[in-house]
């Protein structure tokens, strides 16, 4: 069997995906916060 056509692109895609899901929820917040901050910074 070949072992180095299912190790690269398996580890490189669920690492992807992992990140993908952490950062995805996370979106709305990180610019809720940009605009909370940035409205307040101007006084």
């Amino acid at each position: 069997m070949s072992d180095s056509h299912f190790k690269d692109p398996y580890n490189i895609f669920y690492f992807l995906g992992f990140i993908l899901a952490l950062l995805i929820p996370t979106l709305p917040a990180t610019l809720t916060w940009l605009r909370v901050f940035n409205g307040y910074a101007g006084f």
